[in-house]
């Protein structure tokens, strides 16, 4: 089950409101925490790397440079480079948790990604926070 209602991430309501709207200028921030993920999917860098270009590229923003980590025994860290900023995947699959987090300065298609992480991963709880 998905909790579709974004949280507000709490540093931004600690700062001043003047800083608050210059951040708010400068970009949108997304972060979801997935859990009860498939392990096995999760653990599979070509497939996570090919579902987040999948994703940046119909939400037509533009990779410009990957960084793909994979840990043994397990786990995978995934950077992906924007035009428009960066998308962060981390991923625990002795855990069966995914943590993905999105900053760019244009919108950010919540529902898309918070989808790729139930249907493609099968993520049973997501968590999602937004800066604003």
């Amino acid at each position: 089950m998905t909790d579709n209602r974004a949280k507000l991430m709490a540093y931004t309501s600690s700062m001043t409101e003047e800083d608050r709207k210059l951040v708010l200028s400068l970009g949108k921030q997304l972060t979801l925490w997935c859990f009860d993920c498939n392990g096995i999917q999760i653990d599979d860098a070509d497939l996570l790397t090919t579902q987040m270009i999948k994703y940046i590229e119909q939400t037509n923003l533009s990779v410009r440079e990957k960084c793909v980590s994979k840990y043994e025994p397990q786990g995978i860290t995934i950077a992906l480079i924007l035009e428009e900023s960066h998308l962060m995947v981390n991923t625990w699959p002795e855990h069966r948790v995914m943590q993905i987090e999105l900053f760019a300065c244009t919108d950010i298609n919540q529902k898309d990604l918070e989808g790729i992480a139930t249907e493609m991963f099968g993520a049973e709880r997501v968590y999602t926070y937004r800066y604003e």
